[in-house]
């Protein structure tokens, strides 16, 4: 009996061995995955971590304290830039890419902070739609899908793409575009609707605008009291303009066929203008008009988003990476990597790797 009893309790201590080693070396495996992913800049290191955060779940940033963005996700969206990039002939468009290079090794970690940093965005997106009460369902992405599909081809065909592409499936598709995007343009709507209100102090004071000029007032003069924007301080000067330099809003008035109207005011997207034009000329048969505007600006969509990513708490441990709070956005925490990626958006004309 007591022999049997022993044997029992042998058992258990080996069972309980085992387990006891296994947690050791999981928590083993995933302290040197910490260390690799938020201790390390180097290559090799970053690479280990990567695979080990295949499986396990360490945050490249979190969001409101509970929402997070996982490395595994990012290193995926990384994967498939980088397939994306494979699978085009950008030659053909006379562009180059290479991501080999000791330069091509920096823009795809650019590539990286973009990513992040939309994935982050998507987040916050999300938990502010959700706060006014947006909801996004499964049919209104299997709507949108439906009607991508229509528009592009037969499901066979898109499927091929984005496999080819991407290395999407059509599940993928629907979880990495098109629900971030029916959270924006949901979130968009609902904010329209209730900055609409807010813009009817924009409205007043361009109308009040309008009733100096009508008075006789000077249209510089007017400017100082009442635009807003860079152009205030050149008495509303413009510079130069050709069609297709305009707001698509102001495109017709200024080209078009019935002429400016003295004094009117247009609503665009930005704001309420009063435009003035000083001068024509036409350049290769195309009509160039020298302009000056009053212009009160509206809260934008643009404004208020960034407005609420700015009060947002987000933090991000990665090594390589920070969240800047004054921009509201993911930057590098490195001072020469952000410097080598404004130098490279100055000089990114014909580099598909900085352009798309």
């Amino acid at each position: 009996m007591k022999k049997q009893i022993a044997q029992q309790d042998e058992k258990k201590i080996k069972v309980s061995t085992l387990v006891y080693g296994f947690l050791i070396l999981v928590i083993f495996i995933l302290g040197v995955g910490g260390v690799l992913a938020y201790g390390t800049r180097s290559e090799i290191g970053s690479k280990i971590a990567a695979k080990i955060a295949v499986v396990a779940p360490f945050p490249a940033a979190i969001v409101d304290w509970r929402h997070i963005v996982y490395i595994r996700d990012v290193e995926d969206n990384m994967a498939t830039i980088e397939r994306f990039y494979q699978s085009q002939d950008f030659a053909k468009e006379g562009l180059r890419i290479d991501f080999t290079t000791e330069n091509g090794k920096k823009r795809l970690r650019i590539k990286e902070r973009e990513i992040m940093d939309k994935m982050v965005e998507d987040k916050i997106v999300e938990i502010l739609a959700k706060q006014k009460d947006v909801i996004v369902s499964s049919a209104d992405v299997d709507n949108v899908v439906d009607k991508k599909l229509n528009e592009f081809g037969t499901t066979e065909d898109v499927k091929s793409d984005l496999l080819k592409s991407y290395g999407w499936s059509i599940a993928d598709f629907k979880q990495h575009v098109v629900l971030p995007g029916l959270y924006m343009e949901k979130l968009m709507q609902k904010v329209a609707v209730e900055s609409e209100k807010d813009n009817t102090k924009a409205k007043n004071k361009i109308t009040e605008a309008q009733k100096q000029l009508e008075n006789g007032k000077d249209f510089a003069e007017v400017v100082r009291s009442y635009s807003e924007g860079s152009s205030k301080d050149k008495d509303g000067e413009l510079g130069w303009a050709k069609k297709d330099q305009v707001l698509p809003e102001l495109q017709e008035a200024l080209f078009g066929n019935d002429g400016l109207k003295k004094n009117a005011i247009i609503e665009s997207s930005i704001g309420f203008h009063i435009m003035e034009i000083e001068s024509r000329k036409k350049e290769e048969n195309e009509d160039v008009l020298q302009l000056r505007q009053i212009f009160v600006a509206k809260n934008t969509f643009t404004d208020w988003l960034q407005s609420q990513k700015k009060q947002m708490r987000v933090m991000v441990p990665l090594s390589d990476f920070t969240w800047n709070a004054q921009d509201a956005k993911v930057d590098f925490r490195d001072s020469a990597m952000r410097i080598f990626e404004t130098q490279e958006r100055a000089k990114a004309q014909g580099d598909a790797s900085i352009t798309f």
